[in-house]
């Protein structure tokens, strides 16, 4: 993971810190939401961090945590759900849309 932390994954899915039997869980879900992200945006995060200061903007920071909370709140559920909304809200503004 490149932009977020394990501290704030934990804090995220409301994971006691002191407990550390899903912290590969939690940090593959990290990646995972990094790559998606960056797919969903058709732009790659460093890009973006260039373009603005050097830093993520925290409205995509905040959509990378709730989508490891989608995550990690569907492990091991054979449930379906859709990605939650507020993913789509925060992120859309960011997207880079390619005229073929």
């Amino acid at each position: 993971m490149t932009y977020l932390t394990l501290e704030e994954l934990k804090q995220q899915c409301r994971i006691d810190a002191d407990y550390h039997d899903d912290d590969n869980l939690l940090i593959t879900y990290g990646d995972a939401a990094e790559d998606f992200l960056a797919g969903h945006l058709n732009n790659q995060l460093d890009d973006i961090c260039a373009e603005n200061s050097g830093t993520l903007p925290v409205s995509l920071k905040n959509a990378m945590l709730i989508l490891v909370d989608y995550f990690y709140g569907m492990s091991g559920s054979g449930d379906s759900k859709d990605v939650p909304q507020a993913f789509w809200i925060l992120t859309n503004p960011w997207k880079t849309y390619s005229i073929a």
